[in-house]
């Protein structure tokens, strides 16, 4: 479906465990924006009826039907980002990414994600 980086996932881990509740899982969702792109969303949730539902990189994930189309191939990363951490997401179906401009953090300049937005052109 989708990729989790390892650094992702031990901050993904790190909020579960702050949350305080094994029982919720970490729902995706992406949905296509008019003028936009794709907006993103990140939440721990219980899963409905008619969710997917997974384990990537040893997080339960839950996605609604909606979003699935929307983030096969995509990779949820967490790094440093213009001196912020941040989750980015690398997803081929967002037909606003660009290697220039992406807030993803690929950056022809150096950064190793780059092999990625190579990928989508």
């Amino acid at each position: 479906m989708f990729e989790i980086t390892d650094s992702a996932a031990q901050q993904f881990q790190a909020s579960i465990k702050e949350v305080g509740d094994d029982s919720l899982s970490l729902r995706v969702a992406a949905v296509k924006s008019p003028v936009s792109g794709m907006i993103y969303n990140l939440g721990f949730d219980k899963p409905k009826e008619d969710d997917v539902a997974c384990s990537i990189n040893g997080i339960n994930v839950i996605v609604a039907p909606d979003s699935v189309d929307n983030i096969k191939a995509m990779i949820i990363d967490f790094r440093d980002f213009e001196g912020q951490e941040q989750f980015v997401f690398i997803n081929p179906n967002d037909k606003k990414e660009s290697c220039e401009t992406s807030p993803d953090g690929c950056d022809p300049e150096g950064n190793p994600s780059c092999k990625s937005c190579k990928d989508l052109e």
